[in-house]
């Protein structure tokens, strides 16, 4: 049986390859790379359409999500206008169901806690720094 090269540019020295050892598409191992990528880049690190695919994994799992995302992406502007935009806007896109609804929404009730959690903690040192004064 021939072997496979390992370098992946399809050069076999013209002998025939059986189908099982036929190279892995070009997409495998994409979710992985970019998860890896995220996690080592700073978070302005990824573009929109890439955090957003993130997002996607867990409502898809089984699906390519990178082109629905990029469709939110041209159809809203920007992750934040995806997160935010309401639920019949976002049933417009084909692909998005009630799985990819429900993660967009618990990706805004997180972002809203966090911010709410930072505006308590601010007012709280600030109303410190005010009754004890410099």
């Amino acid at each position: 049986m021939p072997t496979r090269e390992k370098d992946g540019d399809g050069g076999n020295g013209g002998q025939q390859r059986s189908f099982l050892e036929a190279p892995a598409p070009h997409y495998t191992g994409h979710r992985q790379r970019l998860r890896e990528r995220f996690l080592k880049g700073a978070p302005d690190a990824i573009p929109d359409y890439e955090l957003l695919e993130l997002v996607l994994f867990r409502a898809l799992p089984r699906c390519d999500t990178k082109e629905l995302a990029k469709q939110l992406i041209a159809r809203f502007g920007s992750f934040a206008e995806v997160v935010n935009a309401p639920d019949q806007r976002l049933k417009e896109i084909d692909g998005v169901g009630q799985s990819v609804i429900t993660e967009l929404r618990l990706i805004r009730a997180a972002a809203l806690r966090l911010v709410r959690s930072n505006i308590i903690a601010f007012a709280s040192i600030a109303a410190n720094a005010l009754c004890t004064g410099p």
